[in-house]
């Protein structure tokens, strides 16, 4: 039962929710993956690089005005380095 229990810790861990969610984007499972980062982000709602990963998975899903919100977020966090700002203005400009 022990397994049990720590499995279940790991669920709910927003480490591994945005890594599996991760894992979902490069299978290009985008609305499995958006799910995940919502989860992780609502344990966690600053952190830059998983709103980023939820941007860019609510983009390919045609969800672009989500998409920007989440982008926009992202920025906003000021957690994220130079390359990944630069990423997310030119998928903001993507967008408009």
């Amino acid at each position: 039962s022990d397994v049990c229990s720590s499995d279940l810790g790991a669920q709910n861990s927003p480490d591994y929710l945005a890594f599996y969610a991760a894992l979902l984007q490069r299978q290009s499972r985008h609305r499995e993956a958006a799910e995940q980062y919502q989860a992780a982000l609502k344990i966690a709602p600053q952190s830059g690089v998983w709103l980023m990963g939820m941007g860019i998975s609510l983009q390919a899903l045609g969800r672009n005005s989500e998409a920007q919100d989440a982008f926009r977020r992202a920025k906003a966090s000021n957690s994220l380095s130079a390359e990944l700002q630069a990423f997310i203005d030119q998928r903001l400009r993507q967008l408009q």
